[in-house]
């Protein structure tokens, strides 16, 4: 039993109900890799290789729309609070 596993990764494009992601798919398993999270463009998107070690932790998926539910809920956490933040700021300008 195996307890590694080394990734053939290639360069794929999807699209979902308009949302359309560059990122990297494993040839043998089929698993979409979090583009943010394995750092696809010095992964697969940048370069010509196909072979990159999984270093720390990746999240990988079965179907596009997982990987997109991810990206909403887990990358895009703290832009709310930033984006209100900058609402603040702007508010406070605008009022002097």
């Amino acid at each position: 039993m195996a307890y590694t596993w080394e990734p053939k990764w290639e360069a794929v494009r999807l699209e979902s109900n308009g949302i359309i992601l560059n990122t990297c798919r494993d040839k043998v398993t089929g698993l979409i890799a979090c583009p943010i999270c394995l750092n696809a463009i010095s992964t697969c998107l940048g370069k010509s290789a196909t072979h990159a070690e999984l270093k720390g932790e990746v999240s990988l998926f079965f179907s596009i729309d997982d990987l997109i539910e991810h990206i909403k809920n887990f990358h895009t956490r703290g832009l709310a609070s930033k984006l209100e933040e900058i609402r603040k700021r702007m508010g406070e300008t605008r009022s002097d």
